[in-house]
């Protein structure tokens, strides 16, 4: 996927954008954003193969210990969750628009106040070093990397990045940003 398609989905789906910079600068740093990638050095397939065999049920996908995707989904329970969500919805597990969406729900539901807070957030070296310690927990936490990324995808996406997918989510998205404002001008 593209940064800025990702950037789209993540913003349709009520992160700010600091959040959604943190979060695909933490993505480039877990994944260089391609979403069927296997964690190097820990499967003899190539990610075509690793991913097919997952949607197949070949493999063990949740136990295997595999980092994979644009989040690097390792944990059992989430990888878990991950192949169920891509079959609930009749996608491979390695398509990179549900992993946007899993990982939305995924912060909604299990991570409520990180969610909040980067949907709130306006620093986006605060919300890539939130969502490298709360969400992504890897065994290095190379901050710097995270930050850098996420401040590189700041001056490449345009602020007012239209979403491709559709006009509703792009006015869903305008909507969204006059709310935010209408809330910002009470809690004055």
């Amino acid at each position: 996927m593209i940064a800025t398609e990702i950037y789209n989905i993540l913003r349709a789906g009520g992160l700010s954008r600091a959040g959604a910079l943190g979060m695909l600068g933490n993505m480039m740093a877990e994944s260089s954003l391609k979403a069927n990638i296997a964690q190097r050095g820990m499967t003899t397939m190539n990610d075509v193969q690793y991913t097919e065999a997952a949607n197949e049920g070949r493999i063990n996908f949740a136990h295997d210990g595999v980092g994979y995707g644009l989040c690097q989904w390792t944990f059992y329970s989430r990888k878990q969750a991950l192949l169920d969500y891509a079959r609930t919805y009749g996608v491979s597990v390695g398509d990179g628009q549900m992993q946007c969406n899993f990982c939305l729900m995924e912060l909604r539901e299990d991570y409520g106040k990180l969610f909040k807070f980067l949907c709130e957030a306006i620093d986006v070296e605060e919300c890539a070093d939130r969502i490298c310690t709360d969400y992504e927990r890897p065994a290095v936490n190379n901050f710097l990397t995270r930050r850098n990324f996420a401040k590189a995808f700041e001056k490449e996406i345009p602020e007012k990045s239209p979403v491709a997918e559709s006009g509703k989510k792009k006015k869903a998205l305008q909507l969204l940003d006059e709310l935010r404002a209408v809330i910002e001008g009470m809690e004055e």
